[in-house]
């Protein structure tokens, strides 16, 4: 059902409408936002619509998708796709997706948003990241530290969201007792 054409039309519908009226104005319009995808097919296949949606929108927002290895997606492209493909990130110049996406002197940089599949998740400071969509299961301290890319201090920084369009509200937040004492 994820990776139902429709299904992933209908959220990227949400997602780039989302960070248009609430995210991107964020930080003098400089702040970023992570996707967070359950397969390294499902970012290929949402990387290729939303790029698609964007376009026939107008809008002026550049986004990188991020996973290991290759997919083979026979209903987008009969050879294996690499982060580093062309028809995935075509901007890179050379350059690493944490290079490419990084913003530099409070600057958003080339990248608004970044799809990802199990990178990134952890471990990724990107204090311009005001916003995340997650589409992808999460429990336990995987939660807290996906979410807590979210948390990365930068001047004027006071609002994230999270659009969560697969998990149960309770669980997050269970997830988050045992290392916050104010979760509520």
């Amino acid at each position: 059902m994820q990776l139902h054409e429709y299904n992933i039309a209908q959220r990227i519908v949400v997602v780039v409408e989302h960070f248009i009226a609430h995210v991107e104005p964020l930080l003098g319009g400089q702040s970023k936002a992570m996707v967070v995808t359950s397969s390294r097919l499902e970012a290929v296949r949402w990387q290729k619509e939303i790029q698609k949606y964007i376009r026939g929108k107008g809008y002026k927002i550049n986004t990188l998708v991020a996973f290991s290895g290759e997919v083979i997606d026979p209903e987008t492209s009969p050879d294996p796709l690499a982060e580093t493909s062309k028809t995935l990130n075509p901007m890179l110049a050379g350059k690493s997706i944490r290079e490419a996406f990084q913003g530099k002197n409070g600057q958003r940089g080339d990248y608004a948003v970044l799809l990802v599949a199990n990178k990134f998740q952890t471990g990724f400071d990107e204090p311009l990241l005001c916003g995340m969509y997650v589409n992808k299961c999460l429990d336990g301290v995987q939660a807290v530290q996906t979410l807590s890319r979210l948390n990365r201090a930068y001047p004027g920084k006071d609002t994230t969201y999270v659009v969560d369009f697969v998990n149960d509200p309770d669980d997050i937040l269970n997830a988050f007792k045992p290392y916050y004492e104010t979760a509520e």
